[in-house]
């Protein structure tokens, strides 16, 4: 199992990072950042997060996402976050978006 290191946070995320999640909790500036990782890491457990696809364009990126986590119970859901790039190369703002991870073909046999 990884550790949860975070001290790099400082080198990835802009000082005035605007960090948005897919289910509404928004953190802005890194200490807020800073404050939910520190917190989630207490009562969550990653047991999966694979990254499936970066697309590139300009100053942002797009990336497709899968998570599964415990906390009380276990969950998983698909997303993407759109990042948003700072000139030095920090990300500067997150958007979350999710969907369910099971899908379902309603009209495969029609």
């Amino acid at each position: 199992m990884g550790q949860k290191d975070f001290k790099q946070l400082p080198e990835i995320f802009a000082s005035d990072i605007c960090y948005t999640e897919c289910y509404g909790p928004r953190y802005v500036g890194l200490s807020e950042v800073q404050a939910w990782i520190r917190h989630k890491s207490a009562e969550q457990t990653v047991l999966e997060w694979r990254i499936d696809n970066i697309t590139l364009a300009g100053d942002q990126s797009f990336v497709k996402w899968f998570f599964k986590a415990h906390e009380k119970t276990t969950y998983e859901f698909d997303g993407i976050s759109v990042i948003q790039w700072a000139n030095n190369n920090q990300i500067l703002r997150i958007d979350e978006y999710q969907s369910k991870s099971e899908h379902t073909r309603p009209y495969q046999n029609s």
